[in-house]
């Protein structure tokens, strides 16, 4: 997979690495290597990369930022940008996997069941935990804490961003501060997306983290544990019922939908908590050795303030400290946040470079298509008022549609809304207890979104390219998760 950066926009583009005519055989020997890896993969998170991340991380969280020397500085970033290729190195080869297992487990349970029950097989992968629904049930936990009217009173009433403060100056505030911060301490470190190094991590701002507590102290607010208790019971019905169907079927079959379910569930669960330890926490930790330098730059007027390092590149880092932190980039900041601004208006087309056409038909393919997507289907010209995109989660429901494009503006979410996004990421799975229904621009049957969807019960199309552009804030809309539909109702 190779990312580029162009007008300020990232694309990606996955690609063979052999020539045409060494596909097909190359091809064979790898879905005989990916099949190999799919029975053991968990066993190598567990017991290898796992450890390996806690190891790296546990030495970012040992390093004195703020007393090292700039030399010293310079040395522990060089090792974090190591690291950080490390990291991913650890992803991409856990990823292939986790996608893979629930993919192929979903087209054997075809196989066996028949198409029109096909969608059922992710009801056996569900309720699985997660560091996601961790992060969430401590939310709750944290919002119980809360424990007198006046403490849930202010939360709940006063502007996010003025309630830290309040709870600062008010009667009883103060403790539930002491616990919100130990919060932040403990799953803080992650932010609204996991590509953008200039987003602040929760622990920074806890603006999103307090929005979210907000929804969970509301009167209607549902305990995520209580949900998670009816998936976990309605997993093992799905799975009792399909064993007893396959009782008959060959030895062979059976092993393989034991194997194929056992991996599927760890895949569930590992591509939530691969984010976390990758993903977000990666991100976090780049994020504050840049803020050192950004720090050091702006009180030497080399920039205006921190911030502005992130329109610094590595070596141009280098180069200001290693001359002592001198000169002035300022004019170059703001020629390139000039540049920002100007492609941020600008509509970025979706794809860009020559199509070469479908790849070639086999498990990584099928199982990147149902994580990102594939095309979004054709719009139906008799029907105008309806958009088309992939069945992320089962069944129908009415609402009023709420466009969130940052996870920021969660607050305008109430209860039964439709969340209208272009994605979704683990940060934002405590919304799923509130939104009616979800519909997003990106993503598949195995996407983020429609995972959580289905733990939440929320029917959910996903992939549909446009949704964000067409639908407007307020409108009232019809999600048909089961057709992968969704119908402008009436407007706003």
């Amino acid at each position: 997979m190779r990312i580029k950066h162009i007008n300020t926009h990232y694309y990606n583009a996955v690609f063979p690495v052999v020539p045409p005519e060494q596909m097909e055989e190359a091809g064979h020997r790898a879905e005989e290597m990916l099949k190999a890896s799919i029975p053991t993969f968990a066993k190598r998170w567990d017991d290898e990369w796992l450890p390996e991340l806690r190891g790296y991380h546990e030495r970012w969280n040992a390093f004195d930022l703020s007393g090292a020397s700039i030399d010293d500085l310079l040395v522990h970033m060089e090792w974090t940008l190591d690291t950080y290729r490390r990291l991913w190195a650890i992803h991409f080869e856990v990823a292939v996997p986790f996608l893979v297992a629930p993919s192929m487990f979903f087209d054997l349970y075809e196989d066996v069941f028949g198409s029109s029950e096909a969608l059922h097989a992710y009801k056996l992968l569900q309720g699985v935990e997660n560091f996601s629904f961790v992060a969430g049930r401590e939310l709750w936990t944290l919002g119980e804490k809360a424990d007198t009217e006046a403490v849930r009173g202010l939360i709940r009433d006063t502007p996010t961003s003025e309630v830290v403060a309040a709870l600062e100056a008010s009667d009883g505030g103060g403790e539930f501060l002491g616990h919100l911060r130990t919060y932040l301490n403990d799953f803080g470190t992650r932010s609204d997306t996991i590509v953008e190094l200039a987003d602040p991590s929760w622990i920074e701002d806890p603006a999103i983290a307090i929005e979210m507590l907000k929804h969970y102290l509301a009167e209607d607010a549902d305990d995520p544990a209580d949900q998670w208790s009816q998936l976990v019971a309605e997993r093992e019905q799905f799975v009792a019922d399909a064993r007893e169907r396959i009782v008959g079927y060959p030895e062979p079959v059976r092993n393989q939908f034991e194997m194929f379910l056992a991996a599927g569930q760890n895949g569930q669960r590992i591509q939530e908590d691969h984010n976390w330890w990758i993903d977000q926490k990666g991100n976090h930790q780049v994020r504050q050795v840049a803020l050192e330098f950004g720090r050091r730059f702006a009180n030497a007027g080399v920039i205006n303030s921190l911030n502005d390092i992130f329109y610094l590149d590595g070596d141009e880092i280098r180069e200001i400290s290693r001359a002592g932190i001198t000169g002035d980039w300022k004019a170059t900041v703001a020629e390139r946040k000039a540049e920002m601004d100007r492609w941020s208006e600008v509509h970025a087309p979706p794809m860009i470079g020559t199509d070469y056409g479908p790849p070639p038909d086999n498990p990584v393919t099928r199982a990147l298509n149902r994580f990102f997507g594939g095309p979004p289907p054709a719009p139906d010209p008799e029907r105008p008022d309806v958009i088309r995109g992939n069945a992320g989660a089962p069944g129908t429901v009415t609402g009023t549609a709420r466009v969130i494009i940052k996870l920021s503006d969660a607050g305008r979410l109430s209860k039964g809304d439709i969340l209208v996004t272009a994605t979704t990421a683990p940060p934002w799975t405590p919304l799923f207890a509130t939104a009616g229904g979800i519909v997003t621009d990106t993503g598949g049957a195995l996407s983020h979104c429609a995972i959580v969807a289905r733990e939440y019960g929320l029917p959910a199309v996903v992939g549909t390219g446009m949704a964000t552009a067409m639908i407007q804030d307020g409108q009232t809309i019809e999600v048909n998760g089961d057709a992968g539909e969704v119908r402008i109702v009436g407007e706003n």
